[in-house]
């Protein structure tokens, strides 16, 4: 008569489980959104900090003749390196966001002299005597609105810019008392490294995606402002720098990396002609780096589900915006790295990755 009170108990412990699991979460998403002014630009910080150490180690590595250079000097390099590139980053942003927008009445109206040339062809095709009204479809649309509003990810990133770098100075100079609290908190040798391998494995694999990832960006956004140039496309280190973020969007960002330059070349030149010539200059840079040179560097994909990706961007996107999907797969990333240490949250690694191997 045990056996029945037995699995009615264990029943209700698993239902409490479930209940404050769910609820943990929900908590979580809520905090996520209200906070979003001050998680956001620490979640930034965290990113740039693991680039900054992954780029101090790569420079620590550097070979002349018999000298090395010690871990202080390959982390400041690093450092002014990061420093400098955010600068020149909100330098381009900064000067070209406010340009995109004030010249986009002028592409307004290109864009709706091509609506009207488009209908008054098709009119001439189909023998019509008047052409179709399509053309108010593009009276309606607020091109200006449109570059506005997406424009805001890049002014909200940039208007954090010191509270960004403030976190990452403060993160790094953590790492300094890190293996004092370490010994404070494990007073156990053996449980001390155990706990030092996990947290190493985890920040060596954190650090070569971050790295990696961004390298491939950043090739990715030379390349198209070399394109742009060459075209004489306006706005061409704007568009490299979009180019350079949305790249870390998985599935939809290189696609959209490409459209808005492309768009913009068709009403600068008025021509289908250009436009088409810039399009098939970028798809091929992008093609080529994603499938020669990246696969190269990286030895395999993000090992991310398609599910997954697509689950984060939704999710992601719903909560900071599309500065949440420029960040979700990155976030996603490192939980599944961070699942894949610990046996028990394993498993869920494992249903997060594309192939099973989490190793």
């Amino acid at each position: 008569m045990t056996a029945p009170a037995a699995n009615s108990s264990s029943l209700t412990s698993g239902s409490v489980t479930t209940a404050a699991s769910l609820g943990i979460v929900a908590l979580t998403i809520y905090l996520l959104v209200v906070g979003e002014s001050i998680l956001m630009p620490f979640v930034l910080a965290v990113f740039i900090a693991y680039l900054i150490a992954a780029l101090g180690h790569r420079i620590e590595r550097i070979k002349i003749k018999s000298w090395q250079p010690p871990s202080w000097l390959g982390l400041t390099l690093a450092i002014v390196i990061i420093l400098l590139v955010i600068g020149i980053v909100v330098q381009i942003a900064a000067g070209n966001i406010r340009a995109v927008v004030v010249e986009a009445p002028r592409y307004q109206e290109s864009l709706q002299a091509l609506f009207g040339q488009g209908m008054d062809f098709a009119a001439r095709l189909l023998r019509l005597d008047e052409p179709p009204t399509l053309a108010t479809l593009a009276a309606g649309i607020n091109l200006r609105a449109m570059v506005e509003r997406f424009a805001g990810a890049f002014q909200s990133i940039a208007a954090s810019t010191f509270q960004v770098v403030a976190y990452v100075m403060f993160l790094l100079l953590e790492m300094r008392s890190f293996d004092r609290k370490m010994k404070k908190m494990f007073p156990d040798a053996e449980r001390e490294r155990m706990v030092r391998g996990t947290l190493s494995a985890m920040g060596s694999k954190i650090e070569t995606y971050v790295l990696i990832k961004t390298g491939i960006s950043l090739l990715n956004g030379v390349l198209s402002y070399v394109i742009l140039r060459l075209f004489d496309v306006d706005f061409a280190a704007f568009w490299a720098l979009l180019v350079f973020v949305l790249n870390f969007i998985p599935y939809i960002g290189s696609p959209l990396a490409m459209l808005f330059p492309t768009v913009l070349a068709l009403l600068q030149f008025n021509s289908f002609l250009t436009a088409a010539f810039v399009l098939a200059s970028l798809v091929s840079v992008q093609t080529f780096v994603e499938n020669v040179i990246e696969p190269q560097v990286t030895g395999k994909s993000l090992n991310l589900s398609p599910v997954v990706m697509i689950l984060s961007l939704a999710t992601w996107g719903a909560i900071w915006g599309i500065t949440g999907m420029i960040l979700s797969v990155p976030l996603m990333v490192i939980v599944m790295i961070v699942l894949a240490q610990f046996p028990k949250t394993r498993p869920i690694a494992v249903l997060m990755s594309a192939h099973g191997d989490v190793d």
